[in-house]
């Protein structure tokens, strides 16, 4: 189980990595977390915030590349991005299951980004752009 204690004055200063992604990707607070036995890196929607001025523990929020209602028979890219991440790195991902309804993304605790993973998030970023552009959208 990874640590997701959240210590005073964390992120005061961005490590940095953050700049290599920070173009691209949002920040979010987790404002509290849940415990689920056997699941430590599962959240709920609503445990997290956009404002940054609260207290709690930064994670990078991939809600836009890997949000994916999880009912539909579709493979949508968001869930083939999730796939990839989570099968690249597994353990480090928190799932983040949706406030309403069946959809489920990804955030990852600022403090497990490290340069591999980094990398990765922006050739997932790519690809997710390439997709938009595509003409078979």
């Amino acid at each position: 189980m990874i640590d997701d204690d959240y210590i005073p004055g964390e992120g005061d200063v961005m490590p940095a990595v953050w700049w290599r992604v920070a173009d691209h990707f949002d920040l979010t607070k987790r404002l509290r977390s849940s415990e689920i036995p056997g699941h430590p890196l599962i959240a709920f929607a609503d445990e997290f915030t956009s404002t940054l001025r609260t207290a709690g523990p930064l994670y990078v929020d991939l809600a836009r590349y890997t949000a994916w209602d999880t009912t539909s028979s579709r493979n949508p890219i968001e869930r083939q991005i999730s796939q990839a991440l989570t099968d690249t790195f597994p353990g480090m991902f928190s799932i983040v299951i949706g406030a309403a309804g069946p959809d489920v993304s990804l955030a990852l605790r600022l403090t497990r980004l490290t340069d591999g993973i980094a990398t990765a998030l922006l050739e997932q970023h790519g690809r997710y752009q390439a997709h938009r552009r595509s003409p078979s959208q």
